[in-house]
């Protein structure tokens, strides 16, 4: 424990304190006042006015702290608090080095928070404190030590003038036992002759010592005579004659000049006595005094008035006191009225009841209202009246405080909230007056009760969200959890109070099980929201494990200052299940279970990459199985799919297993083999071709032999991308087969080569020709709405090419040289402006509700094209845009996306609809329609076509059309081809149904037929 050093004026200190007068006095209800004013503003329950003496602190006034007067000055709080001038604050004692250990903190009355602004008396000096003590740590705002410092002002007016009325007491008792000489002296005049030089001494030293001066004016003989006091009191030379009454006058300010002439007058002409207070100006200094001047007329015996004789008594302190106190009153008043607390006051005896203007302000009374007891409480409410009275009579007769929080009526009728203090003054063992303070306290009763519903409704809410919620302090130790959360972690929020987060929230990387970072220590350290890292697992207290993604934040007050954090978490494991399982549905081919074409064009992307920076050996097969469409044939579509499943047990076998084997579709297989040289590449396709040739393919008691041909494509810095490098393996492939089947055959860039290259190339020119002669034909395939009424026919605008003998050609033979040698935008623009020409026509507008056109990815992706298309749509008008609809492939729009957003979103800004095709058959489908808003969801035909049969397919449709319904789009299921997979998209609320089964393709002016022609 610190003691305090003494202050630097430590004996003048002391010498102003004792001449104060204040040491060891009962107590006074003014002071009383200022201390529960400090209580209530700074809402503590301990106040004191401490007087710092040699050895101790005693205590003028006391709220909080019954039957303690004083303390030993080692362990005084204030004797630190005198040492300077602005209030000495000590949130937490504990805290603090100075206090943790003082017996005040360690014991009784157990000081956590102390507050206390010097009380400086006009010298200077400061003579003790005014201070506020809270059993809990806290910090006063600026309007409370603004308060505090300004009733440590109170109090030192207050003191200083309680000690200046005390002087005036004493002489005004010297002048009364002085007056009481002069009549004894008068009375023994006879007697006391011999005695009369030392009474009038003794006379003279009263007068000094009293400061009253006396004067006597002869009128017979115009004489004045002045005692030596009275020119002290005035400063003028005693060795002077007294000045005349005119020039008397002139020493006295204007105002009072004329005042004590018009009294002089009176007494002279009416024989009227006077006493006045006037101001005067000492001759000897220049100083502005106070005059207390009394005179009264002598007569003689015919009561003719012959002379007049007085006193004066320098009233300059006493003066300054009565001011100091008038001015110490009127700040504590404006001091109340600023904090909303005014004072009362109850006379026992008198009966009399006084208030201060803010208590009359509060009861809405005019300012000179004079309540009495009776009226007083008549503005209690009936359930508050029986209260006050209670504790007024227990107070009185007990003597004990009382705090009471009630209601009144104004005189307005309005009800209000108020809090009412008071304590008792005893005098000779029984009770005389009763003092306290008032204050309005309704806005703040409103503002807690404001406060508890929303922290009921916060509450509520917190308990009926679906996610989870854990609350900590700032050390990161559980305050509180929801119900989620004592469900997800196994623990009760009671019972994880108090400790650390880590042992309530145990958290772990899914794929290595280490423990994974707490986000609530990152969120504290750095007081900013922190979330979890991807693939995070929550063990439960009994070891279930929850999928998990979260976020925490900091808590702060209005201060900014950090209160702790809350983690807000939801269980996202059936989202991991079954993003995963979509993902690996997007990447794997679902018969056989291996890579699907996308993944292994991910994959062949990056290992190409990887041999052309680093010039690693890497080699690519492509497969072909021979006489598998005679299985097909024979035995049907099942036992194909079981040799195919036999197969691609056969070539695992065979591979490494870091090598991605892949079925691209049909009997089609790839295989990319990753560090492998080409003689390595070799072996390891003849391993294959050399299992084929001795496996056997039993069915229904048939047996087949079954064969590959195998390209091999060393993969080196010769290829651009992927597709050349594919193209060359497909060539092999072909050369394989065209060479006897069942072996391999590897790239060689030869003329044969350059001859497929040159065949792609006249595809070109005659795509080419084709568009410049006007030669494509324009199909449509009818889509069938499976809810409501059609508003409208809904159909798909597909192309053909007219060869020269009249014969038309499907896409799939030209489509792919288009796309190889950008040519797809041409055939798009063809498309597309026939199709609105076709539009125009008035029976196809009223005939056909919506008409999808197919755009490449080449297209979207060109900001030519759509500025075209632009052109083309405003001009077509709102008749034609509102029947057409734009079908964008997965692979265009990721590839894409930016440039798809933009021409999504200036498309249907036209009113043109906008369809995403083959949904579904990538991983990212999901991802791209947060950024992509469309109107039709196209479902890919690969989980249409086994959709009775197969419950992951069911589960996704499922998926997709919920996905829909959220995002306000309508579903296309494409490929339907039996009346059962027709059922259950019915039954699964999907919108429109595209395939064989609903319409076969047709020329586009077949859409204008009734279906019965059309059949």
């Amino acid at each position: 424990m610190q003691v305090a050093p003494r202050r630097a004026d430590e004996a003048e200190s002391l010498r102003a304190l004792h001449g104060l007068l204040a040491l060891d006095t009962t107590p006074e209800p003014d002071f009383q006042a200022l201390v529960e004013v400090a209580s209530i503003v700074c809402e503590v329950p301990i106040s004191l006015i401490s007087l710092i003496d040699d050895q101790r602190q005693w205590f003028r006034a006391n709220h909080g702290l019954p039957g303690v007067c004083e303390t030993p000055r080692e362990i005084s709080f204030c004797a630190h608090a005198v040492l300077a001038d602005g209030i000495l604050e000590i949130p937490d004692a504990l805290a603090d080095e100075r206090f943790f250990d003082n017996p005040a903190v360690t014991g009784e009355p157990k000081v956590r928070f102390y507050a206390g602004a010097p009380v400086t008396l006009d010298d200077g000096h400061r003579i003790g404190t005014i201070c506020v003590i809270d059993r809990q740590p806290r910090r006063l705002d600026d309007t409370q030590r603004r308060v505090l410092q300004l009733l440590a002002v109170s109090a030192a007016r207050a003191l200083q003038g309680r000690a200046a009325m005390k002087h005036l007491a004493v002489q005004a008792r010297a002048l009364q036992e002085s007056e009481q000489a002069l009549r004894r002296e008068a009375e023994d005049l006879q007697r006391l002759n011999r005695l009369q030089e030392e009474t009038a001494q003794a006379f003279a030293e009263a007068q000094r010592l009293g400061h009253i001066g006396s004067w006597e004016w002869d009128l017979v003989r115009n004489v004045n005579t002045w005692s030596l006091e009275m020119y002290r009191i005035t400063g003028r030379d005693p060795d002077q004659p007294p000045p005349t009454v005119a020039q008397r006058l002139n020493s006295f300010l204007p105002g009072h000049r004329e005042r004590l002439a018009a009294a002089i007058g009176r007494c002279l002409g009416q024989g009227e006595p006077y006493a006045l207070e006037l101001e005067f100006r000492r001759v000897s200094d220049q100083q502005l005094r106070w005059l207390d001047t009394r005179g009264t007329p002598v007569r003689d015996a015919s009561g003719v008035i012959v002379a007049m004789r007085g006193t004066s008594q320098d009233v300059t302190d006493s003066k300054r006191a009565e001011q100091a106190l008038r001015k110490s009153q009127e700040f504590l008043e404006r001091t109340g009225t600023l904090a909303g607390v005014g004072g009362w006051e109850v006379d026992l005896d008198a009966a009399l009841v006084t208030w201060s203007p803010e208590v009359r302000r509060i009861h809405g009374v005019a300012a000179d209202f004079q309540p009495t007891l009776e009226s007083a409480l008549g503005f209690y409410t009936a359930s508050s009246r029986p209260v006050v009275e209670e504790a007024v009579q227990a107070a009185i007769a007990t003597g004990r405080s009382f705090d009471l929080e009630l209601e009144i009526r104004r005189t307005d009728g309005e009800l209000r909230d108020v809090r009412v203090v008071g304590s008792v003054e005893a005098a000779e063992g029984r009770s005389v007056r009763l003092a306290g303070a008032f204050q309005d306290v309704t806005e703040r009763k409103r503002l807690a009760k404001l406060l508890a519903e929303q922290h009921e409704l916060m509450r509520v809410t917190l308990h009926s969200i679906g996610d989870a919620v854990i609350t900590t302090d700032r050390l990161g130790r559980v305050t509180w959890l929801n119900p989620v959360a004592e469900r997800m972690t196994g623990w009760l929020s009671e019972d994880a109070a108090g400790r650390p987060l880590s042992e309530a929230f145990h958290i772990v990387h899914e794929g290595t099980r280490e423990t994974a970072p707490n986000p609530v220590d990152a969120c504290l350290a750095e007081g900013r929201v922190v979330g979890l890292a991807q693939g995070t697992l929550l063990i439960a207290r009994d070891g279930t494990e929850h999928g998990i993604e979260d976020s925490a934040a900091p808590i702060r007050n209005d201060a900014g200052e950090l209160l702790g954090a809350v983690l807000v978490f939801h269980d996202v494991s059936e989202q991991r299940r079954l993003s995963s399982e979509m993902t690996y549905r997007a990447t794997h081919d679902s018969l056989t279970g291996l890579v699907n074409r996308v993944e292994f064009d991910n994959r062949l992307h990056r290992t190409l990459e990887q041999s052309r920076e680093t010039g690693t050996e890497n080699a690519l097969l492509y497969i072909d199985l021979d006489q598998f469409k005679l299985v097909n044939d024979a035995c049907g579509h099942a036992a194909g799919d079981e040799l195919l499943c036999q197969v691609s047990q056969l070539f695992r076998e065979t591979l490494r297993s870091r090598d991605t084997l892949a079925r691209l579709g049909g009997d089609e297989f790839a295989v990319l083999l990753t560090h492998c040289t080409t003689l390595q590449a070799r072996r390891a396709a003849q391993a294959i071709c050399d299992r084929l040739d001795v496996f056997r393919f039993t069915q229904d008691d048939k047996r087949f032999r079954v064969g590959a041909s195998i390209g091999l494509v060393p993969l080196d810095r010769r290829w651009a991308n992927i597709d050349a490098a594919k193209q060359a393996a497909d060539a092999a492939c072909f050369a394989a087969k065209e060479g006897g089947r069942n072996r391999v055959h590897e790239w060689l860039d030869s003329d044969d080569a350059l001859r497929a290259r040159h065949g792609q190339m006249q595809w070109a020119s005659r795509i080419e020709r084709a568009i410049d002669r006007d030669e494509f034909v324009l199909f449509a395939q009818r889509m069938q709405k499976l809810h409501d009424e059609e508003g409208g026919r809904h159909a798909e605008v597909l192309v053909r090419l007219r060869d020269e003998d009249g014969t038309l050609i499907p896409p799939g033979a030209f489509l792919p040289a288009a796309e190889r040698f950008h040519l797809a935008t041409r055939i798009d623009r063809w498309v597309l402006s026939h199709a609105t020409d076709w539009l125009r026509r008035p029976e196809a507008q009223a005939a056909i509700g919506c008409l999808s056109v197919n755009l490449s990815g080449q297209s979207v992706g060109d900001r030519a094209f759509q500025s075209w298309v632009q052109a083309v749509l405003v001009e077509a008008g709102p008749a034609i845009c509102s029947r057409l609809c734009f079908e964008i492939t997965e692979t265009s729009a990721v590839t894409n996306m930016a440039e798809a957003a933009v021409f999504v979103e200036r498309a249907r800004a036209l009113g043109v609809r906008v369809a995403l095709d083959d949904f579904g058959a990538g991983a990212s489908s999901f991802g791209y329609l947060k950024n992509l808003r469309v109107d039709f969801l196209k479902i890919d035909g690969q989980f249409i076509r086994d959709l009775v049969s197969d419950p992951l397919d069911e589960a996704a449709v499922r998926c997709f059309i919920d996905v829909s319904r959220i995002l306000g789009m309508q579903t296309v299921a494409e490929f339907v081809e039996d009346a059962a997979v027709m059922a259950k998209l019915v039954e699964g609320g999907v919108d429109y149904a595209q395939g064989y089964l609903v319409h076969r393709p047709a020329p586009i002016d077949e859409l204008l037929i009734g279906p019965s022609d059309a059949a």
